[in-house]
């Protein structure tokens, strides 16, 4: 499926409360990405604001801590967020892998979190 012309999805990465997230190939800057897709269409009001403030949020956070967002817009009736393609395990899946992170491994994720929400403006 292309999204927007540009952007061709391949696998189902995640579901959330709002959106489906895919792995996603920019077919004009030849990168990989992911593509969230707003579930439901673009006509839920309520729900397509969430969504574009979530957008306009995460495109104001520049940190490495914190994935980048590339585009945004509407395409199909649907809303969609397309951003940088972070490779690997998420925590749930690691914590479901691996089991409870000792105390030093919580204190690491709590600091890398609190350091990308440091860089919001």
């Amino acid at each position: 499926m292309l999204v927007a012309e540009r952007y061709r999805l391949g696998e189902l990465l995640g579901r959330g409360g709002m959106g489906e997230v895919w792995r996603g190939q920019d077919e004009v800057l030849g990168r990989q990405v992911a593509v969230k897709l707003l579930l439901g269409d673009d006509g839920d009001d309520s729900a397509a604001q969430r969504f574009r403030l979530e957008a306009q949020t995460a495109a104001r956070l520049n940190h490495p801590q914190v994935v980048s967002v590339y585009d945004f817009g509407s395409w199909d009736g649907r809303f969609y967020l397309v951003m940088e393609l972070v490779n690997g395990p998420s925590l749930a899946q690691q914590l479901a892998a691996r089991g409870p992170l000792s105390p030093a491994g919580v204190a690491d994720v709590a600091a890398q979190a609190a350091a990308g929400l440091a860089g919001a403006p």
